[in-house]
Protein backbone atom coordinates (compact mmCIF):
# COMPACT_ATOMS: atom_id res chain seq x y z
CA UNK A 1 0.00 0.00 0.00
CA UNK A 2 1.21 3.43 -0.97
CA UNK A 3 1.65 5.84 1.70
CA UNK A 4 -0.43 8.71 1.42
CA UNK A 5 2.25 11.39 0.67
CA UNK A 6 3.28 9.20 -2.67
CA UNK A 7 -0.60 8.92 -3.89
CA UNK A 8 -1.02 12.57 -3.55
CA UNK A 9 2.47 13.28 -5.18
CA UNK A 10 1.16 11.01 -8.00
CA UNK A 11 -2.24 12.86 -8.13
CA UNK A 12 -0.30 16.12 -8.04
CA UNK A 13 1.66 14.79 -11.43
CA UNK A 14 -1.72 13.61 -13.18
CA UNK A 15 -3.35 17.41 -12.70
CA UNK A 16 -0.39 18.55 -14.17
CA UNK A 17 0.35 16.61 -17.25
CA UNK A 18 -3.86 17.08 -17.71
CA UNK A 19 -2.60 21.33 -17.22
CA UNK A 20 -0.35 20.93 -20.07
CA UNK A 21 -2.38 18.78 -22.35
CA UNK A 22 -5.16 21.43 -22.14
CA UNK A 23 -2.59 24.49 -22.80
CA UNK A 24 -1.19 22.45 -25.29
CA UNK A 25 -5.02 22.26 -27.07
CA UNK A 26 -5.77 25.95 -26.42
CA UNK A 27 -2.88 26.44 -28.23
CA UNK A 28 -3.81 24.48 -31.60
CA UNK A 29 -7.48 25.41 -31.06
CA UNK A 30 -6.55 29.29 -31.13
CA UNK A 31 -4.46 29.01 -34.19
CA UNK A 32 -5.89 26.34 -36.18
CA UNK A 33 -9.51 26.36 -35.01
CA UNK A 34 -10.72 23.13 -33.12
CA UNK A 35 -11.97 21.31 -36.22
CA UNK A 36 -8.26 21.86 -37.65
CA UNK A 37 -6.34 20.69 -34.85
CA UNK A 38 -6.21 17.06 -34.95
CA UNK A 39 -5.36 14.54 -31.80
CA UNK A 40 -1.80 14.19 -33.50
CA UNK A 41 -1.46 17.71 -33.55
CA UNK A 42 -2.07 18.20 -29.88
CA UNK A 43 0.15 15.43 -29.23
CA UNK A 44 2.87 17.31 -30.83
CA UNK A 45 2.64 20.23 -29.41
CA UNK A 46 2.65 18.91 -26.09
CA UNK A 47 5.49 16.43 -26.45
CA UNK A 48 2.82 13.73 -25.07
CA UNK A 49 1.42 10.64 -26.41
CA UNK A 50 -1.89 9.85 -27.66
CA UNK A 51 -2.21 7.58 -25.09
CA UNK A 52 -2.01 10.64 -22.38
CA UNK A 53 -4.29 12.31 -24.18
CA UNK A 54 -7.04 9.67 -24.40
CA UNK A 55 -6.25 9.00 -20.95
CA UNK A 56 -7.24 12.03 -20.07
CA UNK A 57 -9.96 13.42 -22.31
CA UNK A 58 -11.68 11.01 -24.45
CA UNK A 59 -12.41 12.82 -27.54
CA UNK A 60 -11.89 16.47 -28.66
CA UNK A 61 -15.19 17.72 -27.19
CA UNK A 62 -13.94 16.81 -23.63
CA UNK A 63 -10.92 18.85 -24.77
CA UNK A 64 -13.26 21.89 -24.73
CA UNK A 65 -15.74 20.82 -21.76
CA UNK A 66 -12.55 21.35 -19.64
CA UNK A 67 -11.33 24.75 -21.12
CA UNK A 68 -14.75 25.90 -20.82
CA UNK A 69 -14.53 24.61 -16.87
CA UNK A 70 -11.10 26.15 -16.48
CA UNK A 71 -13.32 29.45 -18.30
CA UNK A 72 -15.87 29.15 -15.18
CA UNK A 73 -13.43 28.35 -12.71
CA UNK A 74 -11.57 32.08 -13.57
CA UNK A 75 -14.25 33.59 -13.15
CA UNK A 76 -15.49 32.01 -10.44
CA UNK A 77 -12.43 33.36 -8.88
CA UNK A 78 -13.48 36.95 -9.69
CA UNK A 79 -16.96 36.58 -7.69
CA UNK A 80 -15.24 34.74 -4.78
CA UNK A 81 -13.18 38.30 -4.19
CA UNK A 82 -16.10 40.28 -4.16
CA UNK A 83 -16.25 41.53 -0.26
CA UNK A 84 -19.84 41.06 1.40
CA UNK A 85 -22.58 43.71 0.80
CA UNK A 86 -25.69 44.59 1.66
CA UNK A 87 -27.46 46.84 -0.45
CA UNK A 88 -27.45 47.64 -4.05
CA UNK A 89 -24.93 50.86 -4.64
CA UNK A 90 -22.17 48.27 -2.73
CA UNK A 91 -23.23 45.66 -5.38
CA UNK A 92 -22.72 48.49 -7.96
CA UNK A 93 -19.23 49.62 -6.79
CA UNK A 94 -17.84 46.25 -6.28
CA UNK A 95 -18.43 45.28 -10.08
CA UNK A 96 -17.35 48.75 -11.39
CA UNK A 97 -13.78 47.79 -9.24
CA UNK A 98 -13.65 44.38 -11.04
CA UNK A 99 -13.86 46.07 -14.67
CA UNK A 100 -10.04 46.35 -14.91
CA UNK A 101 -9.85 42.45 -14.65
CA UNK A 102 -12.50 41.97 -17.21
CA UNK A 103 -11.64 44.14 -19.70
CA UNK A 104 -8.19 42.81 -19.35
CA UNK A 105 -9.41 39.17 -19.64
CA UNK A 106 -11.54 40.53 -22.80
CA UNK A 107 -9.05 42.37 -24.59
CA UNK A 108 -5.97 39.31 -24.18
CA UNK A 109 -5.31 37.97 -27.67
CA UNK A 110 -4.58 34.55 -26.40
CA UNK A 111 -7.99 34.60 -24.50
CA UNK A 112 -9.61 36.20 -27.46
CA UNK A 113 -8.43 34.12 -30.09
CA UNK A 114 -9.60 30.92 -28.39
CA UNK A 115 -12.72 32.19 -27.34
CA UNK A 116 -13.80 33.38 -31.21
CA UNK A 117 -12.09 29.58 -32.21
CA UNK A 118 -14.47 27.91 -29.97
CA UNK A 119 -17.91 30.46 -30.62
CA UNK A 120 -17.16 29.62 -34.21
CA UNK A 121 -16.81 26.18 -33.96
CA UNK A 122 -20.20 25.87 -32.23
CA UNK A 123 -22.01 27.39 -34.79
CA UNK A 124 -20.49 23.97 -36.76
CA UNK A 125 -20.65 21.25 -33.77
CA UNK A 126 -23.85 21.21 -32.23
CA UNK A 127 -21.71 19.47 -29.45
CA UNK A 128 -19.26 22.23 -29.03
CA UNK A 129 -22.38 24.53 -29.04
CA UNK A 130 -23.98 22.70 -26.38
CA UNK A 131 -20.82 22.59 -24.07
CA UNK A 132 -20.53 26.25 -24.76
CA UNK A 133 -24.12 27.34 -23.84
CA UNK A 134 -24.16 24.64 -20.79
CA UNK A 135 -20.93 26.19 -19.20
CA UNK A 136 -22.58 29.98 -20.01
CA UNK A 137 -25.97 29.35 -18.17
CA UNK A 138 -23.59 27.91 -15.43
CA UNK A 139 -21.57 31.21 -15.21
CA UNK A 140 -24.85 33.34 -15.24
CA UNK A 141 -25.95 31.60 -12.70
CA UNK A 142 -23.37 31.69 -10.73
CA UNK A 143 -23.10 35.47 -10.92
CA UNK A 144 -27.06 35.80 -11.07
CA UNK A 145 -26.22 33.89 -7.28
CA UNK A 146 -24.09 36.22 -5.77
CA UNK A 147 -25.40 39.39 -6.62
CA UNK A 148 -28.79 37.99 -5.09
CA UNK A 149 -26.19 37.76 -1.74
CA UNK A 150 -24.61 41.49 -2.20
CA UNK A 151 -28.10 42.95 -2.56
CA UNK A 152 -29.61 43.82 -5.89
CA UNK A 153 -30.45 47.13 -6.70
CA UNK A 154 -32.94 49.38 -4.75
CA UNK A 155 -36.27 48.91 -7.15
CA UNK A 156 -34.78 46.63 -9.99
CA UNK A 157 -36.08 42.94 -9.71
CA UNK A 158 -34.37 40.18 -10.58
CA UNK A 159 -35.81 39.76 -14.65
CA UNK A 160 -34.87 43.54 -14.96
CA UNK A 161 -30.46 42.58 -13.29
CA UNK A 162 -30.13 39.52 -15.40
CA UNK A 163 -31.19 41.65 -18.69
CA UNK A 164 -28.78 44.07 -17.72
CA UNK A 165 -26.08 42.10 -16.68
CA UNK A 166 -26.77 40.34 -19.91
CA UNK A 167 -25.78 43.92 -21.58
CA UNK A 168 -22.51 43.56 -19.50
CA UNK A 169 -21.39 40.39 -20.91
CA UNK A 170 -21.91 41.36 -24.26
CA UNK A 171 -19.97 44.06 -23.70
CA UNK A 172 -17.41 41.91 -23.41
CA UNK A 173 -17.46 39.69 -25.68
CA UNK A 174 -17.89 42.31 -28.04
CA UNK A 175 -14.30 43.86 -26.71
CA UNK A 176 -12.75 40.53 -27.43
CA UNK A 177 -13.65 40.77 -30.66
CA UNK A 178 -12.72 44.41 -31.73
CA UNK A 179 -9.28 43.82 -29.69
CA UNK A 180 -8.74 41.26 -32.58
CA UNK A 181 -9.98 43.64 -35.45
CA UNK A 182 -8.31 47.06 -34.00
CA UNK A 183 -4.86 46.37 -32.31
CA UNK A 184 -4.69 50.23 -31.05
CA UNK A 185 -7.69 49.43 -28.57
CA UNK A 186 -7.22 52.30 -26.12
CA UNK A 187 -7.84 50.18 -23.18
CA UNK A 188 -7.09 52.34 -20.49
CA UNK A 189 -9.96 54.65 -21.91
CA UNK A 190 -12.54 51.27 -22.76
CA UNK A 191 -11.64 50.72 -18.91
CA UNK A 192 -12.90 53.85 -17.85
CA UNK A 193 -15.93 53.55 -20.12
CA UNK A 194 -16.98 49.94 -19.21
CA UNK A 195 -16.81 51.23 -15.34
CA UNK A 196 -19.29 54.08 -16.54
CA UNK A 197 -21.48 51.61 -18.18
CA UNK A 198 -21.83 49.07 -15.70
CA UNK A 199 -22.23 52.13 -13.13
CA UNK A 200 -25.41 53.37 -15.57
CA UNK A 201 -26.96 49.88 -16.10
CA UNK A 202 -26.93 49.11 -12.35
CA UNK A 203 -28.37 52.47 -11.25
CA UNK A 204 -30.54 53.61 -14.56
CA UNK A 205 -34.60 53.25 -13.84
CA UNK A 206 -33.42 52.63 -10.16
CA UNK A 207 -34.24 55.00 -7.14
CA UNK A 208 -30.51 55.54 -6.87
CA UNK A 209 -30.21 56.73 -10.37
CA UNK A 210 -33.60 58.19 -10.26
CA UNK A 211 -31.99 60.29 -7.23
CA UNK A 212 -28.76 61.14 -9.16
CA UNK A 213 -30.71 62.28 -12.31
CA UNK A 214 -32.70 65.10 -9.97
CA UNK A 215 -29.41 65.84 -8.19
Amino acid sequence: MSPPKAKHAETDKGELRRQLLLDAATECFRREGVHGSSIARICQVSGMSPGHIYHYFANKEAIVEAIAERERNDLANILARLPDANNGEELVEHLVSQAPEMVARAVDPVRAGLMLELASEGLRNASVREILQHSDEEIRANFFHKYQELGAPEGMSDAELKQRMEVVAILMMGMSLRSVHNANLDVPTMTALTQKIIRFLLTEGTAKGEQSAAD
